[in-house]
């Protein structure tokens, strides 16, 4: 009997300490206030427009398909028209014009005698430095030019009657990625036209200059 008495008043009192000791605790800890919640602070770069300019989309610069410009063409030449052909090409000649190792400026355009079809002559296109000298192409081969026969004919009639010259004036990819050349029937300028049209490009220049 006392035995159990004893050990009842152990465990009440027990019961008793952590019930004071639970009290102490609460009363030193205060409640949680606003005042503990540390606000965020945004460091100095930061910037919410500038996030949301990184996630939109970047505006694509348009591509710039073209290959190359027969600039002395219309420096020597007067055009009086322009006609899209496409061109007959092998394989390392494709590849070399992908890397811009072609050049317009010798070049010239024969229609045949028979008024069917076109040639390019005297392009340079540059050999492929990766192919095998025995796949490779010639450098200024004659090259077929894709035209229709009617096409062909009017541009044999102009070159025969009216003593006119076609030459290749660009060189283009076109949006199928085939690659296509601007001919231009011309006409060759004397010293006087030259003259007349440097000055004319000069007054252009400096107009442009008094207006910025």
């Amino acid at each position: 009997g006392k035995k159990s008495g004893g050990s009842s008043g152990v465990c009440v009192c027990a019961a008793s300490m952590l019930r004071a000791a639970t009290l102490v605790l609460l009363a030193l800890c205060p409640a949680p206030t606003e005042s503990f919640i540390t606000p965020f602070r945004a460091p100095h770069h930061y910037s919410p427009t500038r996030l949301l300019a990184k996630s939109g989309k970047k505006k694509k610069k348009p591509k710039d398909n073209t290959i190359c410009v027969n600039r002395q063409a219309r420096r020597n030449y007067e055009i009086i028209d322009t006609l899209e052909a496409g061109i007959s090409l092998v394989g390392t000649e494709m590849k070399s014009i992908r890397q811009g190792k072609m050049n317009l400026v010798d070049g010239y355009v024969r229609p045949s005698k028979n008024g069917r079809e076109c040639e390019l002559f005297n392009v340079h296109i540059s050999k492929h430095s990766q192919s095998a000298e025995y796949f490779n192409h010639e450098e200024r081969r004659p090259r077929k030019l894709l035209v229709h026969k009617e096409e062909a004919r009017r541009l044999l009639q102009q070159t025969e009657r009216a003593g006119m010259t076609i030459v290749p004036l660009k060189a283009y990819f076109n949006e199928q990625n085939k690659v296509k050349v601007q001919i231009g029937v011309c006409r060759g300028k004397n010293v006087r036209d030259k003259r007349q049209d440097i000055k004319a490009r000069e007054a252009k220049r400096e107009g442009q200059r008094m207006m910025k």
